[in-house]
């Protein structure tokens, strides 16, 4: 009995023992980082670095940066300093990091790189409940559920998708969002706040749900080529929702039902209208258009199809989408392309009621543009060159040019490798690019990479 309660009380023990050991690791696991832990981002050896964020930690090249006052975290950065993303990459940070939620994000695209931002796609978690986004160039950006943004949350931004999903009520805080063309608001939606798309220049659609009853002040103003229907639901319209401003034009059409609120408001201040019955708001949509009928797309990258559909009161507006050459190009049932190797392919986007109307996307698929980098090989009176794997690529093409943005000239033709050196001319500019050929012997470039300038004994 004695020797079975010992063996007891010693397994116990050794239990309680791996449990106290398996507390500390964890514990440390989950400690924070400190003033000490530093990303710097495109750091360009200079004394001074805007875009250094302490108490920062990298986790699947997302930058968060730990908040002791709020003890959270929020989303700041993206690292690319090691390898640039591929066009269309779409990131979906985490909703807790070392056991701290996200709660927010902060994104100034003047200070922190917005070239790098338009090849990024960002769905960000239902924690996040702090949005500052400012100068900043996504392809697209899904927001939180039910979340509301503040005043100014979002601005002075180039987003080519807006994605606000089911169960959001309250729409604000959007505004000065120049490449945005068309915005669909989720079913339960009912107010759309102050200034929500204003000065969004290029805007042409915003499909506003049965059930809106409020659009708040300055909501679309600014928005001069932006046609759009009013449902009956809505009773109060803010001041100057739809004026031109110090930018940009007033609303380009109101499409609303006879003696509605939006009717009235349109007629007192004198805005252009069109009166639609309300039946003929169940219409199925009948043209269909694209916002351009030729795009290149580099191996990898992913990018949205982009169209609209008329009239834009059409309840009945879906479409759906198809690849002549899925190895070449695949799209999915959003509409999202996929460019996989080298070549042609043509998509269709095609509605899937009313005049089922077709209309076609030619695509091309081509290396990637190379990243150049330029050295100085020191009492050697040379240069090396180096540039990033294009992937598809035959070879490159190093060119010069006395001017940025003059016309460039090749001087070396290279293939099977990433490096060359030789003694380059000074003050000159130089670029590099890709190329292939097709089965038919047809050659295809890539874009140029960014030009590199050769001073004397310094690159810029």
């Amino acid at each position: 009995m004695k020797k079975k309660f010992l063996k007891l009380f010693t397994s116990v023990a050794m239990l309680a023992l791996v449990f106290c050991l398996h507390q500390n690791v964890r514990a440390e696991e989950i400690a924070q980082p400190t003033e000490k832990d530093v990303y710097i981002h495109h750091d360009d050896g200079e004394d001074y670095v805007a875009n250094r964020y302490e108490r920062a930690i990298v986790v699947d090249r997302v930058v968060y940066q730990y908040l002791p006052e709020k003890d959270s975290y929020r989303i700041v950065a993206f690292d690319d300093n090691d390898e640039e993303f591929p066009e269309g990459i779409t990131f979906k940070p985490r909703s807790e990091v070392r056991g701290k939620p996200v709660t927010g994000i902060y994104i100034d695209g003047e200070e922190d790189g917005p070239s790098y931002l338009t090849r990024l796609n960002l769905v960000l978690p239902d924690s996040v409940k702090d949005i500052e986004i400012s100068g900043a160039s996504f392809g697209s950006i899904t927001l939180p559920k039910f979340l509301t943004v503040t005043p100014g949350g979002i601005f002075e931004s180039d987003f080519e998708q807006i994605i606000i999903p089911e169960g959001t009520t309250n729409v604000r805080g959007i505004n000065d969002i120049w490449k945005l063309r068309k915005m669909e608001l989720p079913s339960s939606t009912k107010k759309i706040g102050k200034y929500f798309l204003g000065n969004s220049s290029d805007l042409r659609t915003v499909y506003i749900p049965e059930g809106v009853t409020e659009i708040g002040a300055e909501a679309f103003s600014g928005c001069p080529k932006l046609e759009i229907y009013i449902p009956a639901s809505v009773k109060k319209i803010g001041k100057n929702a739809f004026k031109k401003t110090d930018q940009y034009g007033q609303v380009k059409m109101i499409y609303c039902a006879n003696n509605s609120a939006a009717h009235k408001y349109a007629k007192k201040n004198h805005l252009p209208y069109t009166i639609v019955d309300p039946v003929k708001t169940s219409y199925k949509a009948t043209d269909l258009s694209l916002s351009t009928k030729r795009i290149s797309m580099p191996i990898g990258a992913k990018k949205r199809v982009l169209y609209q559909v008329t009239p834009v009161y059409a309840a009945k507006r879906n479409v759906k989408f198809s690849s002549s050459n899925s190895k070449v190009v695949s799209v999915n049932a959003k509409g999202m392309m996929t460019a996989k190797k080298n070549g042609k392919a043509t998509i269709t986007v095609q509605l899937k009621s009313g005049s089922k109307k077709k209309v076609k996307l030619k695509v091309v698929v081509q290396p990637r543009a190379p990243y150049l980098l330029a050295d100085s090989v020191p009492n050697k009176n040379t240069t090396v060159f180096t540039w990033n794997k294009s992937g598809g690529e035959e070879g490159y093409e190093l060119s010069c040019s006395d001017t940025k943005n003059g016309t460039y000239k090749v001087i070396k033709k290279v293939t099977g490798k990433t490096k060359i050196t030789f003694k380059a001319s000074t003050k000159k500019y130089y670029k590099i690019r890709a190329w292939y050929r097709t089965a038919k012997g047809k050659k295809y470039y890539s874009d140029y990479s960014e030009a590199v300038y050769h001073l004397g004994h310094m690159w810029f």
